[in-house]
Formats: structure tokens, C-alpha cells, sequence
């Protein structure tokens, strides 16, 4: 008497925002967020930028500092991946819009998309 096993799925994994189970199975199950600590970007308070998205940092979101991403006319960049969304010119209160709209709902904040990477 031979029976199969078959392990049960696995789990969804809480939401980064609410910590509640994620209703969007489209999203990807991490992101991964490079803020740049260049000169130029620094001068524009990219090291509090880099703060505030590491306050949101989870098991499902991770932030890295990053060196020149090559667009230091457009600082603070972001880059998220691995939808690999580009954000520029952004302020730690912008961070809050993004973490809730991009990571909780799976919709890039238009206002703060790069427009070399993101045309309209």
C-alpha cells in the first residue's frame, strides 16, 4: 500500500503594510530598494531618504544604500526592484506614499517616477 505524499502549499506571506495576509498574488513576494548615497544625491538628503525607507523595512522589503546609480541631476534616485522602477527627486515624507501605494497596492507612484525610465 503505496500512498503519495504531497506537501500543502505555502503559505501567503503577512503584507509589509498591515501584516495581514496579502490579497494581491500578482505582487512580488519581495522588493528590493537601492537608495543612492552619492555626493549629489546626498546633498538632497538622500541619507534621510534611505532612513525612512529603512523604517518600512520587512522579511519582504529590503534597503539597501547604494553608490552613483548615473542620474545625479534627478537625486535622490531610487531603485526598486524587481519590477525595476526608477524613482528621482524624492523626500523622506514622500517614502510613506510609496511603501503604501507601490508595495501594498502594486502601483508605482506616478508623481515620483523617474521620466528617463517611466514615460507617460
Amino acid at each position: 500500500m503505496s500512498e503519495s505524499y504531497s506537501a500543502p502549499p505555502n503559505p501567503p506571506l503577512p503584507s509589509p503594510i498591515t501584516g495581514s495576509i496579502d490579497p494581491s498574488p500578482g505582487l512580488p513576494q519581495r522588493w528590493l530598494v537601492q537608495v543612492c548615497q552619492h555626493r549629489s544625491c546626498l546633498r538632497n538628503r538622500s541619507d534621510e531618504v534611505l532612513i525612512a525607507f529603512r523604517d518600512h523595512q520587512s522579511p519582504q522589503i529590503l534597503v539597501a544604500a547604494s553608490g552613483c546609480m548615473g542620474q545625479c541631476s534627478s537625486g535622490p534616485t531610487v531603485h526598486i526592484l524587481p519590477d525595476d522602477t526608477w524613482y528621482c527627486r524624492l523626500h523622506p515624507e514622500d517614502v510613506a506614499v510609496i511603501v503604501e501605494q507601490h508595495f501594498g497596492q502594486g502601483q508605482p507612484v506616478a508623481a515620483y517616477l523617474h521620466p528617463r525610465f517611466h514615460h507617460s
